[in-house]
């Protein structure tokens, strides 16, 4: 199984935060809930804009399609979770 790189890291712990919040979040609500620099975490949210799963701007929020996604892998792999 390959090995997940820095920013593909942040990446989930941005989606995962989004998701857990429920809501829109600022970058720095993200900043400190990801606990990582914000060039990471703008480099996540472009990638994961350009991928589709966020809305950027102020604030970051999940696309409904995000939501389901994530939704559907946690009800599928809930042992992910305690990962």
């Amino acid at each position: 199984m390959p090995v997940a790189s820095h920013q593909q890291h942040v990446e989930i712990r941005l989606l995962n935060a989004l998701f857990d919040a429920d809501r829109p979040m600022s970058v720095s609500e993200l900043e400190v809930a990801i606990g990582c620099i914000r060039r990471d975490l703008w480099n996540a949210i472009r990638q994961q804009h350009r991928l589709g799963n966020i809305r950027k701007g102020q604030p970051i929020e999940l696309t409904p399609c995000a939501q389901i996604a994530i939704a559907a892998g946690r009800l599928a792999h809930p042992t992910a979770l305690a990962a």
